[in-house]
């Protein structure tokens, strides 16, 4: 299990770059350092590199439950944008997107899934025009 954190200085954006399998203590450390450069920094719009996860807590559903219900314990701001490449593996997709869909229902921010890094660039244009 690998993350890496890019700040973009430029796109006013950090890019977080995750590869192979992802655990709770993995996962609580990723959302303790978003919240910190989002105080360091003030940005707010972050991508999310899961192309190279292979799981999420090994499958366990009661424990990416767990997982997506603790995300509002991270002090991350509901006003942040994230735009995640998802895993190429089909059963971290579904991990993932189950995580996704709790923490969504929790009150997480915006997340849109992209393709790209051009395409997550484009998003937080349009994230920033919205009325």
């Amino acid at each position: 299990m690998a993350i890496e954190f890019s700040i973009l200085d430029d796109k006013r954006a950090v890019l977080i770059e995750v590869d192979g399998d992802i655990d709770a203590r993995h996962l609580e450390q990723l959302r303790k350092r978003a919240a910190e450069i989002i105080s360091e920094t003030g940005y707010t719009d972050f991508i999310i590199d899961l192309r190279n996860v292979t799981s999420l807590e090994q499958g366990k559903v009661v424990r990416i439950v767990e997982l997506g219900e603790s995300f509002s314990e991270s002090r991350i701001t509901v006003w942040s944008n994230t735009a995640i490449l998802m895993p190429v593996d089909e059963t971290a997709f579904k991990q993932v997107e189950l995580m996704h869909t709790i923490q969504i229902n929790r009150g997480r921010g915006v997340i849109s899934y992209v393709e790209s890094l051009d395409e997550a660039f484009s998003w937080f244009e349009e994230m920033a025009t919205r009325t």
